[in-house]
């Protein structure tokens, strides 16, 4: 192709249909790219493109031709066939995805995401002896890749070796503890082992964590396995041509308090009736609004209607702990507590409380009550693991 001109309408068509892909046009991206291989059908890096968009999807037989086209023209294309061996994992032709990142090992034998993307498979095949292997294998490679820890602590729950697990999921959370769903597996592999009759052994788990303190994003409670989706289908390949195409930007993790504070609405088993729900309710948006000392006034007059309530009291502790009034939150969440004493939302706020006003040995004792009132909550084991590093810190 060296007509310019027709170089610069097919660079033009690229373009159009890498834009289409970023703002989840998939189809329009199709035909974009359709027209660009009518031009010029050899051009591997669009066969590429198209075959994430068809994969995007969930035409994963269309996008395998897409990627076997684009190989007969570049057989030792890694991109190309990384994506490939999604696209036949998706729809369970294991051995030939296996064989899609043999290939990839064969031209680089140090590909550690290749051998992270092996084990998936056989992870997802439920062959989970042989997808340990290759998580190892990848791990010497690149021991600061927190998704292969993750993913090895995934497989290692199922091969019922869990305190195995919660280290390798310690290990990646020392590697990047901004990730919610490690969190949440480490929470769901802490409850499994309670419910084996394995004991929880804390000074193990303190001897794991890090030494300095990170910012953690908000920990829900969420099991997710790793293993490809649509969403990692890879990149988009851009000519050399079309190098001012921008990646998108990765979201940027929201920051906020070391232990999630959890705020209850007026339904439920305690729920508020009549006037004292008015009042809860206009605390409640002004406490949303950032707006304490507003909330704490309607939460007061919501008591006076009906004293007996506790999720007024675990709001009015929260709006007041906000303001840094710990000793006055905590009187609130005793109340709370003495109306309902197995509620685990109020003894974890309790334990944040009592961790903020630094009384760190009350707070883990008050986080493992939360705990064994409901081991699926990772705020428990989230405040259990800071008291540990602060007490670690003053021996």
């Amino acid at each position: 192709m060296n007509d310019p001109a027709i170089e610069t309408d097919v660079n033009i068509l690229i373009n159009k249909g890498n834009k289409l892909v970023e703002s989840g046009m998939y189809n329009d991206a199709i035909q974009s790219y359709d027209k660009a291989l009518e031009i010029d059908p050899k051009l591997t890096e669009v066969l590429n493109n198209k075959g994430l968009a068809l994969a995007r999807t969930w035409k994963h037989e269309d996008a395998i031709k897409c990627y076997e086209k684009a190989l007969e023209i570049k057989p030792d294309d890694e991109e190309v066939l990384y994506n490939k061996g999604i696209a036949l994992a998706m729809i369970g032709k294991t051995a030939e995805s296996i064989a899609c990142y043999d290939k990839i090992l064969e031209i680089n034998p140090g590909d550690a995401s290749a051998l992270c993307s092996k084990g998936d498979v056989y992870f997802e095949g439920a062959k989970y002896e042989a997808a340990l292997h290759e998580y190892d294998r990848s791990i010497k490679i690149n021991p600061k890749d927190e998704t292969v820890w993750n993913n090895r602590g995934l497989t290692l729950v199922k091969l019922n070796r869990i305190p195995d697990a919660i280290m390798s999921y310690d290990t990646a959370l020392e590697l990047n503890p901004t990730v919610e769903k490690i969190w949440s597996n480490k929470g769901l592999a802490l409850a499994k082992m309670k419910q084996t009759g394995e004991s929880i052994d804390l000074q193990k788990i303190a001897s794991t964590l890090h030494k300095e303190e990170p910012e953690i994003v908000n920990p829900e409670l969420e099991i997710t396995t790793t293993i490809p989706t649509p969403d990692r289908q890879g990149e988009l390949q851009v000519p050399v041509t079309t190098s001012s195409e921008a990646a998108p930007e990765k979201p940027v993790p929201l920051i906020i308090n070391p232990v999630n504070e959890q705020f209850r609405q007026y339904s439920g088993k305690n729920a508020v009736t009549g006037k004292s729900k008015e009042y809860l309710i206009k605390g409640n948006a002004f406490f949303n609004e950032k707006k304490y000392a507003e909330a704490i006034d309607f939460f007061d007059i919501s008591l006076q209607l009906e004293s007996n309530n506790c999720i007024t009291w675990n709001n009015k502790g929260l709006a007041l702990a906000r303001e840094d009034k710990y000793d006055e939150a905590l009187i609130c969440y005793e109340k709370a507590l003495e109306i309902d004493p197995d509620d685990y939302v109020y003894l974890n706020n309790k334990g944040n409380a009592l961790y903020k006003k630094g009384d760190i040995k009350t707070a883990l004792k008050t986080f493992g009550l939360a705990f064994e009132k409901n081991p699926e909550n990772p705020t428990s084991i989230r405040g259990i693991e800071l008291c540990i590093k602060s007490l670690k810190k003053t021996v």
